[in-house]
């Protein structure tokens, strides 16, 4: 973890002035190593640094910041390991964080955490990581734990965000639930891996084909569907065959290089020029618009279908 030696101070540098340019936590002995306990206690005084943890300081502004959170965390509890939300936040930081700092402990380790960390007496895992210079547990690890830990109703969403981040694999995300004696909602996680392990190509597949292209409209597509276009095969992610109507399911993960567009961009056109109609969705188009995506599909049936004006 990042200390308070490896920052270059300036000598006329103020203990509050260097603490609010580093949004990171300190301890008491590594900041009396350049400023005497009259300054620390001024600056703690004025409401410029805050002790935010037995022995633990940080700038005021930044006590709040769930990262600064975390790595108070650590040095507070140093053989503790953050997980959850905020661990795979901190592997991946596009991901939601958390204002609570979940630690796994040893068994038998006696802390006594503030209300903002909650501490699982679980033991600690064979193998751990590090982010951003913070120990956690693995992130498919700290997947695990951040659906045991979220309410009923969060957790698919937590578990669709994190497999799209790409900060695991759902195969990794198995082995690591199936290491875990006691998950709640088991039956629901095995059911949703067990549509990866079926054959899905991505997490927006998965999500699409169980949650948002379902029911009768929606039965005579095919997945990963096969289709001859002259000598080559291509392969779509959803075909409605007698209406030529093809689905693609889109994310910058998977469609990110030059290479990638242009394949995507032959491949499209030598599908147009075949008569088929294509449709292309991305990941916020299924998660936040998903009544309209079904809507424009059920559309495009329909005008296939319709007779051929003369």
């Amino acid at each position: 973890m990042v200390g308070l030696a490896t920052l270059r101070v300036p000598p006329s540098a103020t203990l509050a002035s260097v603490l609010a340019d580093a949004p990171r936590a300190f301890t008491r002995s590594e900041i009396l190593t350049r400023w005497s306990r009259r300054h620390l206690d001024r600056a703690v005084s004025r409401g410029e640094v805050a002790r935010i943890l037995p022995g633990v300081y940080v700038a005021a502004a930044h006590q709040h910041d769930p990262v600064v959170m975390a790595r108070a965390a650590s040095l507070w509890a140093p053989r503790a390991l953050v997980t959850g939300m905020l661990a795979l936040h901190l592997h991946a930081p596009g991901l939601p964080t958390s204002t609570i700092v979940e630690l796994v402990t040893a068994h038998g380790d006696r802390l006594h955490p503030p209300p903002w960390i909650r501490v699982h007496q679980t033991g600690l895992p064979a193998h751990r990581s590090t982010a951003r210079g913070i120990p956690t547990v693995v992130p498919a690890r700290a997947l695990v734990d951040a659906w045991a830990l979220a309410p009923p109703a969060y957790r698919n969403e937590r578990l669709w965000q994190a497999l799209w981040s790409g900060v695991c694999t759902w195969s990794e995300l198995a082995r690591e639930a199936e290491r875990s004696p006691r998950l709640p909602d088991r039956r629901r996680l095995t059911r949703v891996l067990g549509w990866f392990a079926a054959g899905a190509t991505s997490p927006l597949e998965v999500r699409a084909k169980h949650e948002t292209f379902v029911g009768a409209p929606f039965a005579d597509f095919e997945w990963q569907a096969p289709i001859q276009l002259g000598a080559r095969t291509v392969r779509a992610d959803m075909l409605h065959r007698r209406a030529k109507v093809v689905v693609e399911l889109d994310g910058d993960r998977y469609h990110a290089t030059k290479e990638q567009r242009d394949a995507d961009r032959e491949r499209q056109n030598a599908l147009v020029a075949a008569g088929f109609t294509v449709l292309r969705f991305g990941w916020n188009d299924v998660v936040d618009r998903p009544a309209a995506c079904r809507a424009l599909v059920t559309a495009a049936v329909r005008r296939a279908s319709l007779p051929a004006s003369r």
